[in-house]
């Protein structure tokens, strides 16, 4: 009972430690997961530019969460980390490093 009790008063959301399992020149695709008991929260991956001062979120619908981001500049690192948000209040797992490929070069046109 006890155990129980502590579950749904605490809120310190558990998340892991995402990986970057694709990448291509302007997207990247993010795995991880994280466990939260109450209702109304949000979860997903936060992202910058390394070294960046502010993340951008992007929630996603299970907490076992694949998300591929695109849109994202070629052949830059990015700072990734999944989170949950819970009245307002953002909390952060660890974040990773994960690089966009380079642009292809254009084939050449022997025409």
């Amino acid at each position: 009972m006890n155990v129980l009790m502590n579950i749904f008063r605490n809120n310190i959301a558990e998340i892991g430690t995402p990986t970057c399992t694709g990448h291509t020149a302007n997207s990247l695709t993010i795995t991880g997961s994280v466990k939260w008991y109450k209702d109304s929260a949000t979860y997903g991956i936060a992202y910058r530019v390394k070294g960046g001062s502010s993340w951008s979120h992007v929630a996603d619908s299970s907490q076992d969460i694949t998300i591929t981001k695109t849109g994202l500049s070629a052949e830059t690192t990015y700072e990734v980390c999944l989170y949950v948000k819970y009245q307002g209040v953002y909390q952060y797992g660890t974040a990773i490093e994960a690089t966009t490929d380079a642009v292809a070069p254009a084939p050449e046109n022997n025409g």
